[in-house]
């Protein structure tokens, strides 16, 4: 349990399903059906896009030992010693090197996945501290967590010939960073004002005056719900008509029979409050994708499960315990 509070994987586990949809989304345009084959590409896939997560927190632990002291928050990499610190980081940016020869020789993705390192190291490192940036942080926290991290994805599933789907690529990166990049971080710096506003910390929320913010936002939210439809309709229109009935569906009930609030980007405080779009994208969008792929091919019912435990039994706690909140 220590391991994964380093790591801090609450932070970023949940933004994994968005991921694997655009892997079965990738499956359901190319039609491949029996993917028993591919469990280990995505395994692989998955396995980059952790990597990069868990250097990104490392990375971000050991610069903010001093403004979380003073904000008195949690930082795991303080019970550390400097060389148990510089051990950690050396171990997970060796394990970045190790997975770097796995991905040569396909150019693109290999650039790609070491700009997300790069653009998490200007966002967290003393001498750039791009986090303090207020719109620079959000753009590179998401070019870092998302849009690069997306385009890896592409590259390696399509062996670099990404060029006859740009569209859909792209659209599909821009969908990922502003959904879960740029729009996610401005909700955590909202969840984290008054810690920053402690530790002196200057970020995009505590240090724009209110119309920019509020116009920027909404740059955001417009780019998040454009690229989505365009993303969407680079596939077939028809596969997410279910998924939407059924969220829009838990919205009248979360509404109606449970007085729920919904938010784009700042949470409700005192409040049973949820993120519009976030439980569509998480939880319906890859178990219904999964599903289908499951009702074409039995076999990928195997993956469904494992998909089950890994993301939607923490989900169903995750609930669970919102319920409890009074």
């Amino acid at each position: 349990m220590s391991f994964f509070k380093h790591i801090r994987i609450a932070t970023w586990w949940f933004k994994l399903p968005p991921f694997l949809v655009l892997i079965y989304l990738y499956f359901i345009k190319e039609n491949i059906t029996d993917f028993g084959r591919e469990i280990f590409l995505i395994l692989f896939l998955l396995s980059g896009v952790v990597t990069i997560a868990i250097f990104a927190s490392l990375i971000n632990n050991y610069y903010d030992q001093e403004d979380d002291a003073v904000a008195g928050k949690e930082n795991k990499m303080t019970n550390l010693s400097k060389t148990q610190q510089y051990l950690a980081l050396g171990s997970i940016i060796s394990f970045g090197i190790l997975f770097s020869f796995l991905i040569f020789p396909n150019l693109y993705a290999l650039v790609f996945y070491w700009l997300s390192w790069f653009c998490f190291y200007l966002y967290s490192c003393k001498k750039f501290r791009l986090k303090e940036k207020r719109y620079l942080g959000i753009i590179f926290d998401g070019l870092g967590s998302q849009f690069f991290p997306s385009l890896f994805i592409f590259s390696f599933l399509y062996a670099g010939n990404i060029e006859n789907h740009l569209v859909w690529i792209i659209s599909g990166s821009f969908w990922m960073t502003s959904a879960f990049g740029m729009r996610s971080l401005i909700i955590h710096q909202y969840d984290d004002y008054e810690n920053d506003l402690k530790a002196g910390v200057s970020t995009f929320v505590n240090n724009t005056v209110q119309l920019p913010r509020n116009l920027f936002q909404g740059f955001v939210l417009f780019l998040e719900i454009i690229s989505f439809i365009i993303f969407v309709w680079g596939i077939d229109w028809h596969i997410f008509v279910f998924p939407i009935l059924i969220y829009g569906i838990i919205l009248v009930i979360f509404k109606v029979a449970l007085n729920i609030k919904f938010y784009f980007f700042e949470p409700l405080q005192n409040q049973k409050s949820r993120s519009l779009f976030f439980d569509f994208y998480i939880t319906i969008l890859p178990f219904t994708l999964l599903g289908l792929l499951t009702f074409k091919n039995h076999q990928n019912g195997i993956l469904l499960v494992v998909s089950i435990i890994l993301f939607n039994v923490p989900t169903l706690f995750n609930v669970i315990k919102f319920f409890k909140l009074k």
